[in-house]
């Protein structure tokens, strides 16, 4: 008797599409039983199973903390806060214990390594893809020379009005700020760093494996950076506010708030050091104390005085203040 073809698991190297195997329902309780690091690598499978990945995402989106390890290890730790668990990831890299992590977006990290090159790193399947080099500038504002593994001489080039003037040279090179954007599916992603009132920006597709840069007006430096929803929210030390959109080719100029509030000059400005976006796209300035970060002041910009008042909750929303935004609280851990 003759029976029916079974489906493949795998698809051959003539098929161009994997054949529809387990319905959403299986695979979704097939996720609930995996460990995070298991999670991340099914997620690879097909787009059946990472569009079903990130339905289960949203219904635990409990964020994780990442634990470097010390001096020669190759690996890193994730503590999982709402069940206490913490997993070891291996093998990152001969230079990963050399490496510093700038930014995070996902499962991805944005790292600088000891030579003073970018890269990003998929921390659970392990990929790796190379950023354009510190010396790749495409602009006249900003240049490096490489003089040593990791030293350059440093030229900045300054605007004021219709005149400019060049920086003296230097060999240390400090990324002060800097995000990262991945698309987990498509693979797009943007990077911007800065320094000093210069930004520098490269997201994949572009042409030239290059740096592009955009300069502050006023040369004003920056105190923080955050991306959300297609655009860069720029803090400058004065509390101003500049909004860039990248949703076009190039990145253009679209929103500035100036702060008219008197009473924050009662604090020193440099209290004022962390920028952060709301799930409803809400400015919030926060103030840490002189005791340290573990206790701080939440203040919100109102968009029609352009004034900042110090709101006391957040209702049902938490803070991710590293990564400048913030996320759905439940049971009472909102702020």
């Amino acid at each position: 008797m003759a029976t029916a073809p079974k489906k493949k698991l795998i698809s051959s190297d003539n098929d161009t599409e994997w054949s529809p195997v387990l319905a959403p329902d299986l695979i979704r309780s097939i996720f609930e039983r995996l460990n995070f690091a298991e999670f991340h690598r099914a997620m690879s499978i097909s787009l059946d199973w990472y569009s079903t990945a990130e339905l289960c995402y949203r219904q635990n989106p409990t964020p994780w903390l990442i634990l470097f390890s010390n001096y020669r290890h190759i690996s890193c730790r994730l503590f999982d806060p709402l069940h206490d668990k913490t997993y070891v990831i291996r093998d990152l890299g001969f230079d990963f214990h050399r490496s510093c992590c700038l930014a995070t977006s996902g499962s991805w990290l944005l790292m600088l390594d000891h030579r003073t090159d970018f890269y990003l790193l998929n921390l659970f399947t392990r990929e790796r893809i190379c950023l354009p080099t510190l010396e790749a500038i495409d602009g006249w504002q900003m240049k490096f020379e490489r003089v040593g593994e990791s030293d350059f001489l440093k030229t900045f080039t300054y605007r004021e009005g219709y005149r400019s003037y060049s920086s003296g040279l230097s060999t240390k090179v400090v990324i002060e700020n800097a995000v990262l954007w991945v698309d987990e599916r498509s693979r797009d992603y943007l990077v911007v760093w800065s320094i000093e009132c210069f930004f520098a920006y490269h997201k994949k597709g572009d042409n030239n494996k290059t740096w592009k840069v955009i300069q502050l007006k006023k040369n004003e430096e920056c105190s923080d950076i955050v991306f959300r929803e297609s655009k860069l929210y720029v803090l400058n030390p004065n509390l101003n506010i500049t909004v860039f959109d990248f949703s076009s080719g190039s990145p253009n100029e679209c929103a500035s708030f100036t702060s008219q509030d008197i009473g924050l000059t009662l604090y020193p400005l440099s209290c004022f050091g962390h920028l952060v976006i709301t799930l409803s796209g809400e400015v919030l300035l926060i103030k840490t104390r002189r005791y340290g970060i573990y206790s701080f002041d939440v203040y919100k910009m109102d968009p029609k005085s352009s004034k900042w008042r110090e709101i006391y909750s957040l209702g049902n929303e938490a803070i991710l203040l590293d990564l400048g935004t913030t996320i759905a609280a439940k049971d009472g851990f909102g702020g």
